[in-house]
């Protein structure tokens, strides 16, 4: 007579099977979840290199036409020249809105790093109650869009009479230009050895001499790091200085977009020239802020 399988061969063999069913699955999903995975990132590699086609592809475009003779139904320009820049400078008065430009810029990243260095010091050096509330103050122009701080900033200086003027502009390059200077300056300033200070203070040094002669020199990457940026924000800064600027105290950019704006029958390279001004100083001193970053990270990272 054929002998049964007992108990434990059937609870062996459904277990195999169960066990062979329950391996099946998580197979089936980690195959779904590879190939969702690749094509997620296709997809995103898909669109940056699109992206990237179009931003280049209509950058080439102005670069072309801003040095082209003539380029009418030719694939590139029958010749290139300088003479659109000229035409644009001498027309827009480019040099005088440049002018005004660096002086209010440079004004005010020298006044932001003189406000912000000793403010970051205490910062960085003392705590005190609502600390981080300030902290996270300090941020608050950067995190916040523009025209809800513009509006009003705007209304107030209409107000008192420093709207149109260029003490009023320096003033509005501040409120960017200090919380992004401390928010830099920070991390630099929490990185050095208090030990330092200590042994000075303990040699008899003032407060101005460990300064002087102990704080500033160990946080010059980080200033020059500050400087740079801020003065790229700040060159950059459009919404809250097209709101208080006039006539005779308009910044580049917003001189820029002025005449794009009203550009009616002039010839686009002498547009796209315009726009190419405004475009070489700011690919400049952001390739700038790109190297001294990098050199600061080496410096420190030794």
């Amino acid at each position: 007579m054929k002998a049964e399988k007992s108990f434990p061969e059937l609870e062996k063999e459904d277990g195999q099977t169960v066990q062979g069913n329950i391996n099946r699955k998580p197979l089936r999903n980690s195959r779904k979840g590879l190939f969702l995975q690749k094509g997620y990132k296709t997809s995103s590699w898909a669109l940056i290199l699109l992206f990237l086609t179009i931003v280049l592809g209509m950058t080439i475009a102005v670069v072309l036409s801003a040095f082209g003779e003539e380029w009418y139904g030719t694939f590139l320009p029958q010749g290139y020249t300088i003479e659109w820049f000229i035409k644009a400078w001498q027309a827009y008065e480019v040099g005088e809105y440049f002018k005004i430009t660096m002086g209010i810029v440079l004004t005010a990243t020298v006044i932001s790093l003189v406000l912000s260095i000793p403010t970051v010091y205490i910062l960085a050096r003392r705590d005190f109650p609502f600390k981080q509330a300030l902290i996270s103050f300090f941020q608050l122009p950067f995190t916040l869009p523009d025209l809800l701080y513009a509006i009003p900033v705007a209304s107030i200086f209409y107000s008192i009479g420093l709207a149109e003027t260029i003490p009023g502009l320096i003033i509005v390059n501040l409120i960017v230009g200090i919380p992004f200077s401390v928010f830099i300056l920070l991390p630099y300033m929490e990185s050095l050895d208090p030990r330092l200070e200590y042994a000075a203070t303990s040699l008899g040094a003032t407060k101005f001499k460990l300064f002087q002669r102990i704080v500033l020199p160990q946080v010059v990457p980080g200033i020059t790091a500050s400087a740079i940026n801020i003065f790229i924000r700040m060159f950059n800064t459009f919404t809250i200085i097209l709101l208080i600027s006039g006539p005779k105290t308009q910044t580049l950019n917003v001189m820029v977009f002025s005449v794009l704006q009203g550009s009616g029958s002039q010839p686009p390279a002498m547009l796209n020239s315009l726009a190419l001004t405004l475009m070489i100083p700011l690919l400049f001193f952001s390739f700038l802020s790109l190297w001294v970053s990098s050199f600061t990270q080496r410096r420190l990272g030794k």
